[in-house]
């Protein structure tokens, strides 16, 4: 990310620069956030690539688990086919030694079995329906067998390329993330920077009208006596100014860099599709009120810690695997941007993608893709 180093680069020159009252406005700190959307945006290629592979492991998931039960229940079944031929080998062939030779090839290898079956059909022809159900079973055992050996070593290879691509991703986030922060942070030190130069000017302008005050007397041609009566003038103390109301137009679910695409209906663990946006950052990124509402917390064993956050309107958002919860409790009131939580994996989340899984349900009814909405919102 080349246009890090650049913009990392006149952040510090912005800080070297500063005097000691504040430098860093509201518009810088606007526009370093657009800047961190702007790095994140350049990491678009490598989260698809990232969203694609993490969709694949969880297909073979679900198609490995969905192979071995058929092969399980392929081996039962083939025994039972076996011991079918087994009762008719013993029937046709009682009390001659051929009848236990041609159990123990039905039992033995495929080449034993084919020998076999070629057996019964010219001694006889019996029994060919049981011969031809336990020829397509172990014709279907060795193509799943097979399957499942490919499938477990796709698996692994696809594992070793997700974790490769999701550390460089949240490398890439990390370092979006700093750019804001970095700034940020600038612009808090100058804040106080700033009311300690007020607090210093105030208390120098009341030491001053004190001393004029004790300077000026009225005097006798004799007398000299200072006046019980003077005043100080005491500027009205100064603060930071508040931060700007809520637009309305709802808070991007997760405050900081995020990666996040459309992956609505993709696979997800245990066969499930999936009915949310994932939205990938760093563990401990702040996650944020999208409205003004009403939070309710608990926790399950997919979403591990979760927040179901109703709206004033009635609509209702899902939040999922956070880390952990900040100065909320169930039932609480909270504003809209206001900071409710951090990102984390939770639940059945992996530890190699601390992410938020965000919900919309409109009305408090099923859920919606809730893709359009946040896009909107955090761009």
């Amino acid at each position: 990310m080349n246009s890090l180093v650049r913009i990392v680069a006149g952040i510090l020159v912005i800080a070297l620069a500063a005097p000691a009252v504040a430098e860093v406005t509201d518009e810088q700190v606007r526009h370093a956030r657009d800047e961190m959307n702007a790095l994140v945006a350049e990491s678009a290629d490598l989260g698809a690539q990232v969203e694609e592979a993490w969709a694949r492991q969880f297909a073979l998931e679900h198609e490995i688990a969905q192979l071995q039960e058929s092969i399980e229940f392929a081996r039962a079944q083939l025994t039972e086919l076996k011991a079918k031929l087994e009762e008719v080998a013993v029937e046709m062939y009682m009390g001659s030694s051929s009848a236990t030779q041609l159990m123990v090839l039905i039992s033995g290898t495929d080449e034993d079995f084919k020998a076999a079956s070629e057996y019964l059909k010219e001694v006889n022809g019996v029994e060919t329906g049981v011969l031809n159900e336990l020829r397509n079973f172990r014709a279907e055992l060795d193509r799943q067998t097979q399957r499942l050996a490919e499938a477990s070593e796709e698996q692994a290879a696809n594992a070793a390329q997700l974790e490769e691509l999701a550390g460089q991703l949240y490398a890439d986030l990390a370092e979006a993330q700093a750019v804001y922060d970095q700034l940020v942070t600038q612009q808090a030190i100058e804040e106080e920077q700033r009311r300690l130069e007020e607090e210093r000017r105030r208390q120098e302008e009341a030491a001053a009208a004190a001393a004029a005050a004790t300077s000026t007397t009225t005097t006798a041609v004799t007398t000299t006596a200072p006046t019980s009566d003077s005043s100080t003038t005491t500027a009205p103390p100064t603060t930071s100014p508040p931060p700007p109301p809520p637009s309305g137009d709802g808070a991007c679910p997760v405050a900081g860099a995020v990666y996040f695409s459309d992956t609505w209906g993709d696979p997800r663990s245990g066969g499930r599709s999936h009915q949310g946006v994932d939205m990938m950052a760093a563990a401990g990124t702040p996650i944020a009120a999208i409205y003004s509402g009403t939070v309710y917390l608990s926790t399950n064993t997919l979403g591990g810690k979760t927040i179901w956050l109703t709206s004033n309107a009635g609509d209702k958002y899902y939040y999922a695997h956070l880390d952990s919860y900040v100065d909320v409790s169930s039932g609480q009131s909270v504003t809209e941007g206001q900071i409710i939580g951090t990102v984390g994996s939770t639940g059945n989340a992996s530890a190699l993608f601390p992410h938020l899984h965000f919900e919309f349900h409109p009305g408090g009814g099923s859920a919606v893709n809730p893709y359009p909405l946040v896009k909107s919102i955090c761009g």
